[in-house]
């Protein structure tokens, strides 16, 4: 099996280059694939009082369950062969997972869910950081606004009022996630998606990945 996780920002491009690679035929042709999105690896937890570092990482294990068992499936099958690309291979991707939230509910600490980290690395998994030129921060988080609920606003309201400029935020936390992501155990590639060239930004990232 052979897996990515795109990280960073929020409006930095993470779903934009899912969508775009989606379209590719490496894609198209893989004969096993799997996309879990950040509801069912962060967004999953919003409804609890108490979101924590624990309840993070109860979340991301239930993840991880689905993986182990395909790569059980995998190493028991002669149809596979362990630790390649080949066509039978499941290919996955993570839409933000544990680099977020260390960051998020963990105060920054990788070595927080470094077991998990190891795990991931375990089960083929890459890290794609995609991250935008600072200038260019205020105006993506404005664009969200014409295509997310009024929810969103009121989150992006809340977060203001607590952390106060937000481009300022947003900024700060892009080079935590540079940070966080070079300590990673996994192999990591930066993509820049400041220009929003969604296609060059997926040739990228199927280069780093060798799907």
């Amino acid at each position: 099996m052979t897996g990515l996780l795109l990280e960073g920002i929020v409006a930095a491009g993470k779903s934009s280059t899912i969508r775009e690679l989606q379209d590719s035929p490496a894609w198209r042709t893989r004969e096993s694939k799997l996309i879990l999105s950040e509801f069912f690896t962060e967004r999953a937890n919003e409804h609890l009082r108490a979101r924590t570092e624990e309840s993070y990482r109860t979340l991301m294990e239930k993840d991880l369950r689905i993986l182990e068992a395909a790569h059980q499936i995998e190493s028991a099958s002669p149809h596979f062969t362990p630790g390649s690309h080949g066509k039978h291979d499941l290919a996955y991707i993570l839409e933000r997972f544990h680099v977020t939230n260390a960051l998020s509910y963990a105060e920054g600490r990788l070595e927080a869910y470094q077991d998990i980290d190891d795990e991931l690395a375990r089960l083929g998994c890459r890290i794609v950081l995609v991250v935008v030129n600072e200038m260019m921060i205020e105006p993506r988080l404005s664009e969200t606004y014409r295509y997310r609920d009024d929810r969103w606003r009121a989150y992006q309201d809340r977060l203001r009022s607590h952390v106060g400029d937000l481009t300022e935020h947003y900024s700060a936390q892009q080079q935590a996630y540079r940070e966080l992501v070079a300590a990673s155990a996994m192999q990591h590639v930066i993509v820049d998606a400041t220009d929003k060239d969604w296609s060059r930004c997926a040739r990228e990232l199927l280069r780093f990945w060798r799907l």
